[in-house]
């Protein structure tokens, strides 16, 4: 089975083994969506800050696959590429694989196609990343659960993902790279999350309201404009 020349810069390859992702299953289920968290784990999202230019991650959302002292790992959830599973993967019927978008999940392996699916129960082939939340990257996983007619809504489909070694995450942490917050299983697994980043960062970052500066041009905050109360005097001047 593979790729079509329209996508991906390498061929298909969907393991005969299991990713080693999840491997231990999560302690917990996850809090209320949307709850700030102060450390990641396998379930969270990590919403890109405003300023973060980085191509490969800004205004991205990741849902975290895994995170321990060995690294993390997690796929980027709002990006759709455009294509659908048949438009990518040569072998699969148009009316099989035209109900389920291909979304980037990240800049590592790109020749890997990785599967997120919901209400799924676990195997050797299938490990569960929290609560009813599972992943596989093997081929004959994926055959089943088309032959099933798995709905999109509980199963979503990535090329690549995103990793950080030992540390790293902790260090783009601290530089004000990541927001961490609770993920959310519904705009995970929904059929359009494109525009997860911008709900989720207007709660986490305002933008608030705007006046138009000296030279007649928008962007400044109306903050900027208002004096702090300790720098106003305590009495209005006499005129």
């Amino acid at each position: 089975m593979h790729l079509r020349p329209l996508i991906i810069m390498a061929c298909l390859c969907l393991l005969p083994e299991p990713v080693a992702v999840a491997s231990k299953p999560a302690i917990s289920d996850p809090a209320p969506p949307g709850t700030m968290e102060t450390q990641p784990a396998a379930g969270m999202f990590l919403v890109a800050q405003r300023d973060l230019r980085d191509p490969h991650f800004s205004r991205s959302v990741i849902y975290l696959l895994e995170h321990g002292p060995e690294g993390s790992a997690g796929l980027i959830v709002n990006r759709p590429s455009g294509l659908n599973l048949s438009e990518a993967i040569t072998g699969i019927r148009e009316q099989v694989g035209a109900r389920y978008s291909l979304y980037f999940g990240g800049p590592v392996q790109h020749g890997q196609i990785m599967m997120l699916m919901r209400n799924t129960g676990q195997t050797g082939l299938i490990r569960r990343v929290v609560g009813d939340i599972y992943i596989s990257a093997d081929r004959d996983v994926m055959n089943r659960l088309l032959a099933e007619n798995k709905p999109p809504d509980e199963l979503h489909f990535y090329v690549g993902h995103a990793s950080w070694s030992a540390g790293q995450l902790a260090r783009e942490l601290q530089g004000d790279s990541w927001h961490v917050i609770e993920g959310d299983p519904q705009a995970v697994f929904s059929t359009s999350p494109g525009s997860l980043w911008e709900r989720l960062i207007e709660q986490l970052e305002p933008d608030g309201l705007y006046v138009l500066d000296q030279t007649g041009q928008t962007g400044t905050p109306l903050t900027a404009w208002i004096p702090a109360l300790s720098d106003l005097p305590a009495q209005p001047p006499n005129n």
